[in-house]
């Protein structure tokens, strides 16, 4: 899930309205990973971080982005994150993409412990056979 809040907006609702939206999605086997730029710097203790690790902690989804994210001048915060169930994900990491495009950088979230089931694909050619096609075969 991808999350966006504006640094204008009243936070109080978004907290709320995040939790409704994860209340809504959630079931026990779901592995929900939430990536947002909303303006709080995470290495910052502040109210309204403590405000949402209670709403995301009510699922346990915790923050893995204590690094810069964002750079101006002389000035880095980490308003973007990250947001996993560690207890789901257990080995996973994320790191710091830099791509020179933006003041902000990028997050690469590597999830190792992910089982893809290879599923049995079967390939099957219908011909459609009608006069048209058999003429086309005969000239052929």
């Amino acid at each position: 899930m991808a999350v966006y809040r504006a640094p204008t907006g009243n936070f109080n609702l978004f907290c709320n309205r995040l939790g409704d939206i994860i209340k809504t999605l959630y079931k026990a086997e779901l592995k929900l990973i939430i990536c947002d730029y909303i303006y709080i710097d995470y290495p910052t203790d502040n109210e309204r971080r403590r405000q949402l690790d209670a709403v995301l902690l009510t699922y346990n989804l915790s923050a893995m982005v204590y690094f810069p994210t964002r750079s101006q001048g002389y000035s880095s915060t980490a308003i973007d994150n990250i947001f996993i169930d560690t207890h789901k994900f257990i080995n996973c990491t994320v790191s710091p993409v830099h791509s020179g495009l933006s003041d902000h950088g990028a997050q690469l979230l590597i999830i190792n412990d992910v089982n893809l089931q290879l599923q049995n694909h079967h390939i099957y050619t219908i011909r459609n056979i009608n006069n048209y096609s058999i003429e086309e075969f005969k000239t052929r």
